[in-house]
């Protein structure tokens, strides 16, 4: 579960020691525009977590913006879940243009297996820690019944 306490926690740790109010709120605002294109998905079903600690079958989002925290940039979110072999199956793609990663909207596609993202130990990602049933749950909406792609 993400809290307030969580993120000025991580913020502190990652040295921000006098500037953490400013990038507590900056990193708020950013998670609010990640979760618009994971419909179902909220605060209580995602964990702050680093990469390295990502382990097979997790799922998790990756937002190239999240420790910017201004949330200026055009590639769109994307959840994985890691098949650990390297590769990840994609879950679902969220809110942004996508102009320059994937203009056409052919090069990566919800279901598609693509290679593991070659990202630093360290960065941060949200591991989604619902799992929901056919017959209902935390995260039923997102994971059987919402459209996958959000992108503009």
């Amino acid at each position: 579960m993400i809290n307030d306490d969580t993120l000025i926690k991580i913020e502190r740790l990652r040295g921000h020691k006098h500037t953490w109010p400013e990038q507590v709120i900056k990193m708020k605002n950013r998670m609010i525009s990640m979760k618009l294109g994971f419909p179902g998905i909220g605060n209580d079903h995602l964990s702050l977590v680093e990469y390295k600690d990502i382990k097979k079958d997790d799922v998790f989002i990756y937002d190239p913006y999240v420790e910017l925290g201004d949330g200026i940039g055009d590639e769109a979110p994307v959840m994985f879940r890691d098949l650990g072999d390297g590769t990840c199956y994609i879950e679902g793609i969220g809110c942004g243009v996508d102009s320059i990663r994937d203009p056409f909207r052919n090069k990566i596609r919800w279901m598609d297996v693509i290679e593991k993202p070659n990202l630093p130990e360290n960065f941060l990602v949200f591991r989604v820690d619902v799992r929901p049933t056919l017959n209902g749950g935390p995260g039923y909406y997102y994971f059987f019944k919402a459209y996958r792609d959000g992108r503009l």
